[in-house]
């Protein structure tokens, strides 16, 4: 689906729990639809071993829940100014940063906006919780720089 006038702007809630994607066109504020008819989208990765493939928000919940062989990941956003951002981890054979991770989710949004949007809109700002890292303004900086990055890298 494509809208009838081109969007001017995108807001990205990239959340803990629940991810949103909102846009602004003339006269026009409006949630995307992440998730079939769903404005809200889990935070949540699944890599499904069997196919090969990441599965996004209640889909990888579900095939976590019915017991696919896979991985789940949770709560990424959590991982911004970690120690652990820049380690990786077993993804389908392969060891992948969680930073990259945090790109693949994010890359995922970027595409679905780019579809619904027709385009990706020459402005995009991109949410960020007050402190990342409460009490270290250096850990709160590289947190937010990873997140900066990691929209850079998926498309935004």
């Amino acid at each position: 689906m494509k809208s009838a006038s081109p969007a001017r702007a995108c807001g990205i809630d990239f959340g803990t729990s629940n991810s949103t994607v909102g846009w602004l066109r003339p006269g026009v504020e409006t949630l995307i639809a992440l998730e079939d008819d769903k404005i809200t989208l889990p935070s949540v990765v699944f890599f499904n071993i069997e196919e090969r493939r990441p599965v996004y928000g209640r889909l990888a919940l579900h095939e976590y829940l019915e017991g696919y062989e896979g991985r789940l990941m949770r709560s990424l956003k959590s991982l911004l100014g970690s120690s652990l951002l820049q380690d990786k981890t077993a993804v389908h054979n392969a060891l992948v940063s969680y930073q990259d991770i945090i790109s693949l989710f994010l890359r995922m949004l970027a595409q679905t906006a780019r579809e619904t949007l027709g385009g990706m809109p020459g402005r995009v700002l991109l949410g960020r919780p007050v402190h990342f890292v409460d009490g270290d303004t250096v850990r709160d900086q590289q947190a937010e720089d990873a997140l900066r990055q990691a929209a850079l890298d998926a498309g935004f």
